[in-house]
């Protein structure tokens, strides 16, 4: 249960209220010995300074201390206002319904009003809907509508794509008969000039891609032209704060994952997905759309607007079958942009690529330790260990440390790749303690490794 401080006015009326003239007296049944004779003492902290202390106090019942995840691959941790966490559990919005019914919904509708805008602003493109189930089938989606939009049946979709976006987009698409084509990559990032000159639907781009890499936008927006086809952005919105924005490489749709906008892990979701789009497109695009209007007597007001509510249950003819949004973690991605703002986004954005820097270089000094790839990344790097990266996370688990993502997982043959990821919630002292572990577990790997390699030759 969250914590929510009272003022002394605050005190005083409770007290009233159950006729206790002061503290003292409503604890009086406490036993002396077990209350404190001085006030803790507690140091001038931030918000987070603090509910980290309150992590750490809580360790024990934790499997790794606070700050000492360095996990990512696609859900990522970042600090949520506290005032955020509180007022997304009031009822009216927790229990907020389907908002057909305009006169009665304008609260409901005005947050997804303020989200569209808000991804609208992030993606640099025209028009944005109420929201998608999440990153993957808003992908799956974007890709349908461009089938929609040309004509064509063919989908480029690049090699360093997330897995679990590839197998929705197969499940999705396999019904529709969309031929699914590989987009090659070099070193790390994906070779856009592989893409023939021909009548594609749609090509994809994620950046950054699985591997953490900025990808080329205009070399994407080139290969869509070259293609006839749309291009399509997968994005991390929290990249959007300091790198281009999909509507700036000219994206015909930019969709991603909303999750890093302030909402909790949460064991994998529930999630919220975003979908923005160029005007042009706005009729084919799934998914509620709301707007702003005014009535007769000039007062603003939120409607649905552009389409109509059985647009989404009309089977094969449907825009779309998703015929619902995410709509509390939707409200509550409004609440985070809001409370940091524009120069907030961008500190968290910085501070992430600097951590994830911080952890990078440190490595790269380990006997052993090398890149996967030269490029540019974001808040995630890929390593390549002297020893499996399975046994590396086993051993970072012991110092209490989840250290990243074995690669492995997705492709078997290069068991030594890790992905790092770090964001503001990891602090400089976290990413030393990361660093001295690290150390500690690849000590004399790197150096017997060369002897053995050296005595082979």
């Amino acid at each position: 249960m969250a914590y929510t401080p009272h003022t002394p006015a605050d005190v005083e009326a409770m007290l009233a209220s159950i006729g206790v003239g002061s503290l003292d007296e409503l604890f009086k049944d406490v036993p002396a010995s077990l209350m404190l004779e001085t006030p803790i003492d507690v140091p001038s902290m931030t918000e987070y300074e603090i509910e980290r202390k309150f992590d750490e106090l809580a360790g024990m019942n934790r499997a790794y201390p606070a700050g000492r995840s360095f996990l990512g691959a696609g859900a990522y941790r970042h600090y949520l206002p506290a005032a955020a966490k509180q007022l997304i559990t009031r009822g009216e919005f927790m229990t907020a319904y389907t908002p057909y019914q305009a006169e009665v919904s304008q609260g409901t509708l005005q947050t997804i009003f303020e989200f569209q805008s808000h991804i609208c602003g992030l993606t640099g493109l025209d028009v944005a809907n109420a929201s998608m189930y999440d990153g993957a089938t808003a992908l799956a989606e974007a890709i349908t509508m461009s089938v929609r939009e040309t004509g064509r049946h063919t989908a480029w979709l690049p090699e360093l794509l997330h897995p679990h976006y590839r197998a929705v987009c197969e499940t999705f698409l396999r019904e529709i008969d969309v031929e699914i084509k590989t987009i090659p990559s070099v070193d790390g990032r994906t070779d856009f000039s592989a893409v023939p000159a021909g009548e594609a639907a749609v090509v994809v781009i994620q950046t950054p891609n699985m591997l953490g890499v900025i990808e080329d936008g205009v070399a994407a927006r080139e290969a869509a032209t070259r293609s006839m086809g749309m291009l399509v952005a997968v994005v991390n919105p929290t990249s959007l704060a300091i790198l281009a924005s999909p509507g700036g490489y000219g994206a015909d749709i930019a969709v991603g994952e909303a999750q890093p906008l302030g909402i909790p892990l949460s064991f994998g979701g529930p999630y919220a997905g975003f979908f923005a789009c160029k005007q042009q497109y706005i009729r084919k695009m799934p998914g509620r759309i709301v707007g702003r209007t005014h009535d007769k007597q000039g007062n603003p007001g939120f409607v649905l607007t552009l389409q109509t509510r059985e647009q989404h249950i009309r089977r094969d003819r449907a825009t779309s079958n998703i015929c619902t949004n995410q709509g509390l973690f939707a409200l509550l991605t409004v609440m985070y942009v809001s409370f940091l703002g524009k120069q907030g986004l961008i500190e968290v954005a910085e501070t992430s690529l600097t951590r994830t820097m911080q952890v990078a270089n440190g490595m790269l000094a380990i006997p052993g330790v090398s890149r996967h790839n030269p490029h540019a990344h974001f808040h995630e790097v890929a390593l390549r260990l002297p020893i499996p990266a399975t046994e590396f996370l086993d051993a970072m688990a012991d110092h209490g440390i989840l250290a990243g993502f074995a690669l492995s997982r997705w492709w078997p043959t290069e068991e030594k790749l890790l992905l790092v990821n770090a964001t503001e919630l990891n602090t400089r002292q976290d990413v030393e303690a990361y660093l001295l572990a690290a150390k500690n577990v690849l000590a004399g790997v790197g150096g017997s490794q060369r002897a053995a390699s050296a005595a082979a030759r």
